[in-house]
């Protein structure tokens, strides 16, 4: 595990995470508290969790593997508090996907 990948896929993850919270709160009225926080906390962690993780799978299929694992449990979470809990499973597959491509491809920092 290289310290530069990890603190490049955690921050990939908190900004996605900003981006998921403020989006979730103008858009579907999600409160602030708990669940637009816990939206910053469950992508800041899926960064970190895609950083240190020592699969040895395309980069592609990584991302979107764990982004899958995270959604499944926000999903859970997430069914009796947001409208649509489908969303809660697809869109963190999108955001892993986009954490580990950015991380990979752009930030040039292999697994």
């Amino acid at each position: 595990m290289k310290a530069s990948r990890l603190i490049t896929t955690t921050i990939l993850g908190a900004v996605f995470g900003v981006i998921c919270m403020l989006a979730t709160r103008y858009t579907a009225e999600v409160p602030f508290w708990p669940l637009g926080v816990s939206f910053l906390l469950h992508h800041t962690v899926l960064g970190f969790t895609i950083g240190a993780s020592s699969l040895r799978m395309h980069w592609a299929a990584h991302g979107a593997f764990w982004g899958a694992l995270f959604g499944v449990f926000l999903a859970i979470i997430g069914v009796d508090i947001y409208p649509d809990p489908w969303q809660l499973f697809v869109i963190p597959v999108i955001w892993g996907f986009l954490i580990e491509t950015l991380a990979t491809k752009a930030f040039k920092q292999p697994q």
